[in-house]
């Protein structure tokens, strides 16, 4: 049925493929009843398999709010390979594990340490929490277009300017969605020192466990929590992801997830994160020839007119000391058009799909799996520069939002949450406070938070964003929510 794969190395694939090949009657959960009752159409569609494996909590089966058998082992595994004292297996993406770590660690009243170009899962972390935000602002290169990663010495002023209370959790980001990473060893050394707990946002740095040609894992540089996203990078099904805890992870990160996990889990899901942790260990020496291809490429990109594939030239973007070989950025501002022209030709032309693009590069993420299509690659790459260089070599324009000001803070986000709130037209927004995230995509940075003040540098951004066909989650054309009185 399944065959000789070594499933002794996967124990929770290895018991629900023993339960499906026992021959059960289901009179239980899910409702396709492993297939029976699947739509025909569906079930010709994905095959009998996903259906035999999509079960519940069954005798042997183990339940993640609690596991004591197949599950606990599987998450023993994954914790011994990562270097954690504890794992846990995530069901909601990476999201969950930053929501069950700002639950547990902090508070209504307390305050996190952020950089501004967090995620808006953190965002949202500080709504649920009630938590008070300090932003660390983090620098952008203009040369290259790219964010850059938080100053350890802006970092030490402000961890070291907070009073004897209580101490700050502090949340960094390794690596950002360009593969670029800061100095996240002294950066751990220095907030532990001051007393903080430490959270990673480790969500597309799950491979860097696999050689040194990778920046160093978050656990490795010291931080008390790790959250990866298994599906970003690594072979888990989209939504899987771990949370890497350096100590036993306490009562309260178990509580904390409870609230933030479904209670009916899918096991093809948490399979999938047993699948990606043994395929990362058997695959070392594959994610260091993608190492050795990323940094090959980048020399056979930049050779092409009109792109330039930084490497050694990362290192100079402000607050970076490491990067991600495997996250290759192309630059096309020598081409006269902006990335998202490029991936949209890559896509028409040369049906190559990029991970994001923005005003000025696009970004591809090579796995093992890339290792046999880089010729493919430069093909496209060759091809999109030659047909720029007889285009017309009009580009569409976007309003850069990299130079706008942190925004005033007036109410926590929690407090901004779940105050009375309306919808205005943005031309009405001056001076009011917001009520919700906005965050441009791409890359999702956060421009306005709950409780902060609307000034009108960010109302013209707006404004020319929409203008220029670009989005936010949420958005809702030509309005803003505020709060109400504000």
């Amino acid at each position: 049925m399944v065959g000789d794969i070594g499933l002794e190395k996967m124990p929770l694939l290895a018991a629900l493929a023993s339960h499906a090949g026992e021959g059960y009657i289901s009179f239980h959960t899910p409702g396709h009843k492993q297939g029976a009752g699947a739509f025909p159409e569906w079930y010709k569609l994905l095959g009998d398999m996903v259906f035999q494996l999509d079960l519940t909590e069954l005798p042997g089966l183990d339940n993640l709010q609690d596991p004591q058998g197949v599950i606990a082992e599987a998450q023993a595994r994954a914790a011994s390979y990562f270097g954690a004292a504890e794992t846990f297996f995530l069901i909601n993406g990476t999201t969950a594990g930053i929501l069950a770590v700002m639950l547990a660690v902090s508070g209504p009243g307390k305050k996190v340490v952020l950089p501004r170009v967090s995620h808006q899962s953190v965002i949202n972390g500080l709504i649920l929490s009630g938590a008070k935000p300090v932003y660390l602002p983090v620098e952008y290169s203009p040369d290259l277009g790219l964010p850059g990663q938080v100053a350890t010495c802006r970092l030490e002023k402000v961890l070291t300017g907070e009073d004897n209370g209580e101490k700050p959790l502090l949340v960094l980001l390794h690596p950002n969605y360009y593969g670029l990473a800061g100095d996240l060893g002294q950066q751990v050394k220095t907030a532990q020192r001051e007393g903080c707990v430490v959270l990673v946002d480790e969500a597309h740095g799950a491979h860097f466990i696999t050689s040194e040609l990778f920046p160093v894992t978050a656990l490795r540089a010291g931080a008390d929590f790790a959250a990866q996203g298994a599906h970003k990078v690594l072979g888990a099904f989209t939504q899987a992801a771990f949370l890497h805890c350096r100590e036993k992870g306490g009562q309260r990160i178990r509580a904390a997830l409870r609230m933030v996990q479904s209670s009916s889990p899918s096991y093809l899901l948490m399979a999938s994160l047993d699948v990606a942790r043994c395929q990362c260990e058997q695959e070392e020496e594959q994610w260091e020839a993608v190492a050795h291809l990323g940094h090959r490429l980048r020399l056979q990109i930049s050779r092409i007119p009109g792109l330039l594939a930084p490497g050694s030239e990362l290192l100079e973007v402000p607050g970076v000391c490491e990067y991600d070989p495997s996250r290759l950025i192309v630059n096309v501002r020598g081409l006269g058009i902006t990335g998202f022209e490029a991936a949209d030709w890559l896509y028409r032309q040369k049906k190559i799909l990029v991970e994001m693009a923005d005003l000025d590069n696009i970004v591809l993420i090579l796995s093992p799996a890339s290792l046999e299509k880089a010729d493919l690659l430069m093909d496209g790459f060759s091809s999109l520069s030659a047909a720029c260089s007889t285009s017309s070599g009009k580009s569409c324009s976007f309003p850069d939002f990299r130079g706008l000001p942190l925004p005033q803070q007036l109410l926590t986000p929690r407090e901004a949450f779940f105050a009375d709130s309306s919808l205005v037209p943005l031309d009405s927004a001056l001076g009011k406070i917001a009520a919700e995230v906005i965050s441009p995509y791409p890359p999702g940075v956060p421009v306005l938070c709950p409780g902060e003040r609307i000034d009108g540098e960010l109302l013209e951004f707006l404004h020319d964003w929409e203008r220029a066909g670009g989005s936010w989650p949420g958005r809702k054309k030509g309005l803003i929510k505020i709060v109400a009185g504000s």
